[in-house]
């Protein structure tokens, strides 16, 4: 399963949850679907909008968080390694 980097160009309207830079980057290993929801969980308590929507772009390794009309945030992913399941024998 590959792992992946994701890094917050920002989160929220102004940055981190008090207009600061965006928060440091998070790892997880899924893919497409598993990792949107992933993105989504860390990301709701900078979001000020109940109701938002992880997009991933996995070809061009890329998403955005959408709340309502708004752009509520932009980050990168970047693939570290795929994991080795070990050999049986």
């Amino acid at each position: 399963m590959p792992e992946y980097r994701v890094t917050f160009d920002r989160i929220g309207r102004r940055g981190g949850r008090d207009g600061s830079a965006a928060p440091e980057p998070i790892v997880r290993s899924f893919g497409g679907d598993q990792l949107a929801d992933s993105i989504a969980l860390y990301a709701r308590p900078f979001i000020a909008s109940r109701a938002f929507e992880v997009v991933v772009d996995m070809e061009k390794m890329n998403g955005f968080i959408v709340a309502g009309f708004h752009n509520a945030g932009s980050f990168t992913i970047e693939q570290l390694a795929v994991a080795q399941t070990p050999a049986k024998g």
